[in-house]
């Protein structure tokens, strides 16, 4: 903490020392760059975020009230074709954004986050040094990571761009195979200072709870398995007769959490210098016993002018996240839990410690700062001609403490360290030139720049038996570099008919010689069809842009992240090799604005090809075909009193895996020539037999199966996306609501292949209590058996995830507002309402992470919360 006390006094000085006199002329600027420019300078109302899908002049904008307890990734649902999947419900956890569906074959298939100019949040770490990291671990075991946008609070954002089109991506290169977040944090502006509060305060609550056996239904479970097995019963008579309910182990742990977030900034500034600061406290106990989360933040952003040609920007922040995290699997081992037992009983347990002790004593604490810096300095060196450096640097440290409990000889304590240092930092030169002739008939714009990017990443674990000497330490270190070179051009003839076009070399030292660079073009032609004679008047279309572009991005700069797992041992080298992917885009959309911008439609489609540049010792992943649709139709509508604004974001989405190499298999899903990523291949379940037996095709009477029996049952991909946001004013009153809707997926709930089968060795889901017996020889559920399995490769479990869930609803009321001070009263809550068939905590959640070839599995996944929330915003 000492680190972001020092951060938060610099940060109190910093608009101090701005508001001193400053007699300096503002900055003059000889042409107007459209688009880029133009939309980095527009300033949101203090009540507003804006959330762009991004196209170079062509720009879809909806502007949507803050939601400050929702995260950044969450409201970008609202941009068409952005899928937004937690790794689970935890305090912190991670999100994979997936941008038009999949394209690439990477363990951690993540957008490429820029903040301020800068790319960051491209380091994950993990657990402990990668050689002693299981590959089949999941990622929130390997990963202890939060969020990373976490380290931003809402309120310090003041743009998010979603760049997703052929001709943006590729201004990123060999980084933007997955699409890019740009976020531009908030500035200062000319006026007097300005001081900002928004708090607020709730309750968490688990949305869904299994619904699951009582002790004497159990029991009674319990005994008819033993007796079908030949075995005698587990509870006399009397035993059963005595039993109620027993103990509810989700009761015992899933709790109510308090949540609360507080936000205070000041600016302001002069002709000359802009200022902004802000400090952030995030407080969030889990709904899960011994989790939660705390983060403080600190920020400062300062703009200078310095005579008519020198501008320069200094933005800063500091972070820290400290988390309690208990063991992944405490959770789904109090579902299987018996409920015959109770908490106090620590013998005959099933697993070496119940899962309340388990929950309270085996855990880790993993607390981690997050320092960013940027630097930029614009020089214009004449008429439309600037020159640029833009410099950055990142600074993470994490340190966690990880604590067992005690079985058989080993005692209970913590019983292992780890520190980890991540290093990153950025320069970035290029010479700019905008101009326009004959009164705008002919305008040009040209760059030229070059990108030194330089990460150094070092791991430090210690492990040891609780209270004795440190047994063992496993370090690793690694450093690793990329260069960018780039030139970019565009031309835009009598504001009509526009073309843009970009090279970029990218080198990268994570690949052997001769594999390291790539060139990486990309074009764009628009035509500005409202800007025709035949339309410049028309009353009713105020708007029609069209576009179509073409371009080739890669994974191979994404560091840290460019890695595939090996599916077979790799001796004497590491399991993960970096992919030299390469991505080939088209896309064209059409832009129609009509009555004065008051309804605007936005079609876009596209095609994707992705190939594995493959080395010498590597025939797989193969290629990737991916094409899609997005619309987005936004209007402006007043009904007497009510005015609204509505906005539909919609997607369609397809991929096919083409390889003609032997299939690349997993234990949940496999990678097959001709199918989606992540489709899931087992069993089809037929039902029971005539004595109650499980069938399934192709396999016999216990179940056994055989690999050429294995059939595709579906996939984890979504293939349709919806989101609909609304807000409504009436008077004083508005209300603001997210809805979001995914279709055409399938979950492969794993704690069902234990709660659905009636063994009796586990608690289990009342769907056993439809169980097949000599009276009830209709159903689909097998006869109870002790000795009963149910392979985990078949549908008898797996299940749709197609839901619609309301995300997000605030009603907000002004309650004092004078000029440009005001205060306002709001009520909010969060994952309200999920209409769903699914059977577990949460249909949307990627127990597997980031990973495209995993997706679509729930693995003992934390629940997500609903939440409820009152809270306050007042400018002064």
């Amino acid at each position: 903490m000492r680190p972001l006390l020092l951060f938060s006094v610099l940060c109190a000085a910093v608009p101090t020392l701005a508001q001193q006199p400053d007699t300096l002329a503002p900055r003059r600027v000889a042409v107007e760059l459209p688009s880029t420019d133009s939309l980095a300078s527009r300033v949101p109302s203090e009540i507003h975020k804006r959330f762009i899908c991004f196209n170079p002049t062509i720009s879809t904008t909806h502007t949507t009230s803050t939601i400050v307890f929702l995260s950044i990734q969450e409201q970008l649902r609202q941009v068409a074709g952005v899928q937004v999947t937690p790794y689970s419900g935890a305090p912190g956890a991670q999100m994979v954004m997936r941008i038009r569906g999949v394209a690439s074959f990477t363990d951690d298939a993540q957008p490429l986050y820029v903040v301020d100019g800068v790319p960051v949040f491209q380091r994950t770490f993990r657990s402990g040094a990668r050689s002693s990291v299981y590959l089949d671990a999941l990622p929130e075991i390997q990963q202890l990571d939060t969020n990373p946008l976490l380290h931003i609070p809402t309120e310090d954002i003041e743009q998010v761009e979603v760049l997703k089109g052929a001709f943006e991506t590729a201004q990123y290169g060999s980084q933007g195979i997955n699409g890019v977040i740009r976020i531009t944090t908030r500035q200062g502006h000319t006026g007097a200072p300005r001081v900002q509060y928004i708090g607020y305060g709730g309750v968490q609550q688990a949305r869904y709870r299994y619904e699951l056996l009582g002790a004497r239904q159990y029991a009674v479970l319990a005994n008819e398995a033993a007796r079908n097995d030949g075995q005698p019963p587990r509870f006399s008579l009397a035993e059963v007769a005595a039993l109620d309910r027993g103990t509810d182990w989700q009761a015992e742990m899933l709790r109510t959490a308090a949540i609360q977030e507080h936000h205070l900034s000041l600016s302001g500034g002069t002709a000359a210098t802009h200022y902004y600061t802000g400090v952030d406290y995030l407080g969030q106990q889990g709904i899960v016993l011994n989790s939660n989360l705390r983060r403080y933040a600190v920020r400062a952003n300062v703009d200078q002018q310095i005579g008519q040609r020198l501008h320069v920007a200094v933005r800063g922040s500091l972070s820290e996240t400290q988390r309690r995290v208990p063991s992944y699997y405490a959770l789904q081992n109090a579902l299987y839990e018996q409920p015959t037992r109770t908490v106090q009983d620590t013998t005959n347990q099933r697993y070496l410690v119940n899962p309340v002790q388990e929950a309270r004593e085996w855990y880790q604490t993993p607390r981690q700062q997050r320092l960013l810096a940027q630097l930029n300095a614009q020089y214009r060196l004449a008429t439309g001609l600037t020159l640029e450096l833009l410099g950055g640097l990142e600074r993470a440290t994490q340190r966690s403490e990880s604590y067992r409990s005690a079985f058989a000889s080993y005692p209970a304590g913590q019983n292992a360290d780890l520190a980890s240092t991540y290093r990153q930092w950025v320069i970035n030169p290029a010479l700019r030139y905008v101009r326009s002739f004959e009164d705008g008939r002919h305008a040009i714009t040209a760059s030229v720049e070059a990108i030194r990017q330089r990460q150094s990443l070092t791991n430090r674990k210690e492990s040891y038996i609780p209270g004795t000497p440190v047994l063992s330490i496993e370090d690793e270190w690694e450093k690793i570099g990329v260069d960018f070179y780039q030139l970019t051009g565009g031309y835009t003839f009598a504001e009509r008919y526009q073309v843009q076009g970009s090279l970029r070399r990218d080198i990268s030292a994570a690949f052997a010689s001769v594999d390291r660079s790539q060139w990486l073009p990309g074009v764009q032609a628009i035509w500005h069809a409202d800007k025709e004679g035949f339309l410049r008047k028309n009353q009713l279309v105020s708007k029609l842009n069209t576009w179509v572009g073409v371009s080739y991005t890669s994974g191979a700069g994404n560091l840290g992240r460019n890695l595939y797992t090996l599916p077979m041992p790799v001796f004497g080298g590491s399991p993960f090799l970096p992919l030299r992917e390469r991505s080939r885009q088209l896309d064209a959309g059409l832009a129609l604005g009509m009555w004065q911008n008051r309804l605007n439609l936005t079609i876009q489609g596209y095609t994707r090809r992705t190939v594995d540049e493959k080395s010498s010792f590597r025939e797989w992943p193969g290629m990737l075909h991916n094409k899609g649709v997005e619309l987005t139709v936004n209007g402006q509508w007043q009904l007497g009193p009510v005015q609204g604004s509505t906005t539909l974001a919609a997607a369609a989405n397809r991929n096919r895996y083409q390889l003609k190499s032997p299939d690349d298999d997993n234990p949940y899903d496999r990678t097959v020539h001709n199918r989606p990523l992540s489709t899931f291949y087992g069993l089809h379940y037929l039902g029971v037999d005539a004595v109650g037996r499980p069938r399934f095709v192709g396999s016999n009477s216990n179940s056994q199966s055989r690999p050429e029996d294995f059939q595709p049952l579906g996939n984890g991909l979504p293939r349709q996306l919806l989101t609909l946001t609304q807000q409504l004013t009436y008077k004083r009153l508005t209300l603001d609501v997210q809805a979001d809707a995914m279709w055409g997926y399938q979950v492969q709930n794993r704690q069902l292949n234990v709660l659905d089968v009636p063994s009796g060795r586990d608690n289990a889901t009342t769907r056993v209590l439809d169980r097949w017996t000599p009276t009830n020889t209709t159903t689909n559920v097998p006869q109870a058996n002790q000795q009963l399995q149910i392979s985990s490769f078949n549908d008898y479990t797996l299940q749709s995830g197609n839901h619609v869930r309301l995300t997000a609803a605030t009603l907000s009321y002004p309650v004092w507002q004078r000029a440009a001070r005001s205060a306002s009263v709001w009520v909010g809550g969060q994952n309200l309402l999920v209409l769903t068939r699914y059977r577990g905590y949460d249909p949307n959640v990627s127990s597997f992470g980031s990973d495209n070839k995993q997706a679509g599995i729930d693995q003992g996944a934390y629940p997500t919360a609903r939440t409820f929330l009152l809270g306050v915003r007042a400018t002064l």
